[in-house]
């Protein structure tokens, strides 16, 4: 993929991403969009914090056993 082609499609998925945005929250339609999917994104928000905190906790123990420092 040439450089042109990735600034293209990023000014593309920047476009989109604008238009998106500005219909959820300058438009009657979108604040019932967004009142409809808002408790779904929440628990999403959540989960994803959750996984992260699992990744953290993984990659925590991994060093640990890397280095031969495990907790007794």
């Amino acid at each position: 993929m040439t450089d042109r082609t990735k600034v293209i499609l990023s000014a593309a998925a920047g476009t989109v991403g604008g238009a998106v945005v500005g219909y959820l929250l300058w438009t009657s339609r979108g604040l019932s969009v967004r009142d409809h999917v808002g408790p779904g994104l929440n628990e999403v928000l959540q989960r994803l914090q959750d996984l992260q905190a699992s990744v953290q906790h993984a990659r925590k123990g991994a060093r640990q056993s890397a280095s031969g420092d495990l907790p007794s």
